[in-house]
């Protein structure tokens, strides 16, 4: 019996214990996207100052639509979180109010008969013995029998200190969960209002087609300019590749085994920067207009100057930079290729090996193109994929 207790025990600490890890980890994320709308509101109350619609304006709202949209999905992860943490509690209360009534059922049998019988009827007992050895038998017996309700005893005490334990966390969960209710609640509200506004902006900016038209046409020429610079850079790095293997063809097998590791991590690959999707892979509908501008990949709204990591190991093939993009580096994955752009430090150079989560340079500022954040891409053999497939869900 004590042995099933200290296994319930083990079992709810250790969730307990992982539960916790899981609330440190959200706890990170909500913190992180609450500075980032800090920072996104100052911004947005710099270009309000103009009193006038403009593009940056609408990038602002949709930039803080964004990151809003994302803690309320990290509220909701941590209210799911709760609700589990809530019902694991219970049914660890459950179990431990069943066991604490049986021990208690089987202590007080024990004590009935200890009561009934007392002293006398043990003492009788032991001078009834017909033998010495009869009579250290009952002896030892009557030494169990004592040790064993004294044993129940203790672990009912342990039991009740346990559910005591669990009822604690229950009302602290339960009362975490109401903040965040509350909370969650504020965030839809604020958003609301931001969407409001963004449809105010998007009116204004209906007046002002020409600016618009030319700026959608600037992104269409800049991701057809992409593509046509990764093949670039691709077919140059082929000829490398192929004197490599003419020097060592060992190089081959290496680039084979890179490629297939790669694909074999699709779903598990890290992100290569902490922050919220701002802007989609893929065609991007215009808020104004309703037309579609292609996006060869996402941008990550992070704090400004945020480290960038590589998501893989492989070798640094290109560094340089794109008036749409601003400074890049692409690595080479055997048959695949990532491109992290809008960087404002770079820490690595042409032809260095880089291992997984390696920080690889410092995210834009608002001096970059596409502010704070980093754009992200990933190729395969010079053709563009949707990296979100790839990368580990969160």
């Amino acid at each position: 019996m004590r042995r099933l207790l200290l296994c319930l025990l083990l079992m709810t600490s250790a969730g307990t214990a992982l539960a916790q890890q899981d609330r440190t980890e959200i706890e990170r994320r909500l913190q992180a996207l609450r500075e980032q709308i800090r920072q996104e509101e100052a911004r947005l109350a710099e270009t309000a100052e103009a009193e006038q619609a403009t593009l940056q304006t609408l990038e602002s709202i949709e930039r803080q639509i964004a990151i809003r949209r994302e803690l309320i999905r990290s509220y909701r992860e941590r209210l799911e979180e709760l609700a589990r943490t809530i019902d694991s509690l219970q049914q660890a209360a459950r179990v431990l109010s069943q066991e604490i009534e049986a021990l208690k059922a089987q202590y007080r049998r024990r004590a009935l008969h200890a009561y009934k019988y007392g002293r006398m009827h043990e003492l009788a007992l032991l001078l009834s013995a017909q033998s010495i050895n009869q009579m250290l038998i009952r002896a030892r017996y009557l030494s169990r029998f004592a040790r064993q309700r004294q044993a129940k005893l203790e672990a009912i005490q342990q039991a009740t200190a346990a559910l005591e334990a669990r009822r604690q966390e229950l009302l602290a969960a339960r009362q975490e969960t109401e903040k965040l209710l509350q909370e969650a609640e504020a965030e839809r509200q604020r958003l609301a209002r931001l969407e409001r506004e963004r449809r105010r902006v998007i009116e204004a900016l209906r007046a002002q087609r020409v600016s618009l038209e030319q700026s959608l046409a600037q992104k269409r020429q800049a991701a057809r300019e992409l593509e046509s610079r990764i093949q670039a850079l691709l077919a140059a790095e082929r000829e490398r590749q192929r004197a490599r293997e003419a020097a060592d063809p060992s190089a081959a097998v290496a680039f084979a085994e890179l490629t297939g590791s790669f694909e074999q991590n699709r779903g598990r690959l890290p992100w290569p920067a902490e922050g919220a999707v701002v802007e989609p892979f893929g065609e991007v509908v215009n808020p104004v207009y309703g037309t579609r501008t292609p996006n060869p990949g996402i941008l990550i709204a992070t704090a400004p100057q945020a480290e960038v990591r590589a998501i893989f190991d492989g070798r640094v093939i290109a560094i340089d930079a794109m008036p749409e993009y601003g400074t890049y580096i692409l690595i080479q994955h055997g048959e695949y290729q990532t491109f992290y752009s809008n960087l404002s430090l770079v820490y690595v150079s042409i032809g260095q090996e880089v291992r997984a989560g390696q920080v690889i340079g410092r995210a834009g500022t608002d001096a970059e193109p596409k502010r704070a954040g980093v754009f992200f891409s990933l190729f395969r053999g010079g053709q563009v994929l949707n990296p979100m497939p790839w990368l580990r869900p969160r």
